[in-house]
C-alpha cells in the first residue's frame, strides 16, 4: 500500500519541484491573466530566455492556461467536443447546453470566422475580437447580453473557439490582453480519441493516484464523459491504494511513486500552483480550516510547502519597492525557517518577479 507521504512526494516530483517533471504537460493556468502561470515556472527554475517559455491560451475548462506551443495541436483535437452534453454545465451555462450536439459545430463556425478576421495579423482585444466576429457569425450563436448592451458570441463559445483558432493570448497589463494568431504551426496533427487518451495519461502523470471523477473536474466534463474519456488511457494505468482509498497512476510510474525522490524541506509556491489546482484538495490538505485558507473565497494566497506538504500560506503587499511576504503557518514552522535556502531562493525569485527592490518575509500574528 502506498502512503500518502509517498504520494505528495511524488507529486512534488511530477511537477518539476524536486525531480524533472514538467508543469507544461498539462499547462499552468494564469489566474489573473498575467499573474500566477508566470511566476510558477520561475519557481521551478524555468528560465526567460528558454526556447519556448510556453504560450497562452484558452484551453482546460476555457481557462486560461500556458502550454507549450507544440502541444496546441494536441489540444485542440482533445478539447473540441461534438455535444454539449459532455461538457459540465457550469461550464458552458444555459446557452451552450441548450446547443446539444451542435456545441461543437458553432465552435468550428465562431473559429472559422476569427481565423478570417485574424488574417490581417492585427493583435486584437477580447472586445475588439468581438465586435468583429460577433456581426458575422449566425444571429443564434450571438445571443443579445444584457449585460454589454449588445449582441455578441456567448462567452463560454467565444473562448472554446479560440482554442480551435489557434489564437494565443498577449497580456499587457492585468487589465489589457490581446489576442494574436500563433506565428508558427501548432504542432502535430491529432485525432479526438488519441489526443484525449495523451491528455488523460498526462494528467494522470501528474496528479495520480486520482480517479474519473478527478478528471471529469479537471476538465469540467459530464460525469459520463470523462468515463469514456479515461477509458482510452485505461490500458496504461494502474491501481494502487492509498490509505484505504483507491485511485490510479500511470503503470510506468509506479516505480517512482513508491520511491519518490525526497522533496525540499522548505519552499513557497505562488497563488493557483499547479500543486494546487490539479488534484483533489481534501486529500492535499485534510484539514478543512487549512483549506478554506488556501482555496479562499476571492483571491487565493501563496503557500508554503514543508516536506510536501502545505504548512501554510503567505500574501504580499509592495511599498516603496519593498514586497513584504506575510507568512501564515498552520502549525509552528522551524526556527530559522526564512533564511533557508530554499524560502530565501524562492523569495528572491518572487522578488524578481514582481520588479522589487527587496523583500522581507514576516509571520502574521
Amino acid at each position: 500500500m502506498i502512503t500518502r507521504a509517498q504520494v505528495l512526494a511524488y507529486r512534488a516530483a511530477a511537477g518539476g519541484l524536486s525531480g524533472p517533471g514538467s508543469v507544461l504537460l498539462t499547462g499552468v493556468q494564469d489566474h489573473p491573466v498575467g499573474a500566477s502561470a508566470r511566476l510558477a515556472l520561475a519557481l521551478r527554475g524555468a528560465s526567460a530566455a528558454a526556447p519556448d517559455r510556453g504560450v497562452l491560451v484558452h484551453s482546460v475548462r476555457a481557462a486560461m492556461h500556458v502550454h507549450r506551443s507544440d502541444d496546441l495541436g494536441l489540444l485542440a483535437a482533445a478539447l473540441r467536443v461534438d455535444d454539449g452534453a459532455e461538457l459540465a454545465k457550469q461550464a458552458i451555462g444555459p446557452f451552450g447546453a441548450a446547443l446539444g450536439a451542435g456545441f461543437g459545430a458553432a465552435v468550428d463556425d465562431v473559429a472559422a470566422v476569427m481565423r478570417h478576421v485574424m488574417a490581417d495579423g492585427v493583435a486584437r482585444t477580447k472586445g475588439e475580437l468581438s465586435g468583429a466576429v460577433s456581426p458575422r457569425v449566425d444571429r443564434r450563436l450571438a445571443p443579445w447580453c444584457q449585460g454589454c448592451g449588445v449582441h455578441h458570441v456567448q462567452d463560454a463559445l467565444f473562448r472554446y473557439a479560440t482554442l480551435q483558432a489557434a489564437l494565443v493570448i498577449d497580456v499587457e497589463s492585468p487589465k489589457v490582453f490581446r489576442f494574436r494568431v500563433l506565428s508558427a504551426e501548432p504542432g502535430d496533427a491529432w485525432a479526438g480519441a488519441p489526443a484525449r487518451a495523451e491528455l488523460v495519461r498526462r494528467f494522470v502523470h501528474a496528479a495520480g493516484p486520482v480517479r474519473p471523477a478527478h478528471l471529469a473536474a479537471w476538465l469540467a466534463l459530464a460525469p459520463a464523459a470523462a468515463k469514456r474519456w479515461w477509458s482510452l488511457a485505461e490500458p496504461d494505468l494502474a491501481d494502487v491504494e492509498v490509505d484505504g482509498r483507491r485511485g490510479w497512476v500511470l503503470a510506468a510510474d509506479v516505480p517512482v511513486l513508491e520511491a519518490p525522490p525526497e522533496p525540499g524541506e522548505l519552499r513557497l509556491l505562488g497563488p493557483y500552483d499547479p500543486l494546487t489546482e490539479l488534484a483533489d484538495r481534501d486529500f492535499l490538505l485534510p484539514d478543512p480550516a487549512a483549506r478554506r485558507q488556501v482555496w479562499a473565497a476571492t483571491a487565493n494566497p501563496g503557500i508554503v510547502l514543508r516536506d510536501g506538504e502545505i504548512a501554510g500560506t503567505w500574501r504580499r503587499r509592495t511599498a516603496r519597492g519593498r514586497l513584504t511576504l506575510t507568512v501564515s503557518p498552520f502549525d509552528a514552522l522551524p526556527p530559522g525557517w526564512a533564511d533557508r535556502p530554499g524560502v530565501a531562493a524562492d523569495a528572491d525569485v518572487i522578488g524578481r518577479y514582481f520588479e522589487a527592490e527587496e523583500v522581507l518575509i514576516d509571520t502574521a500574528n
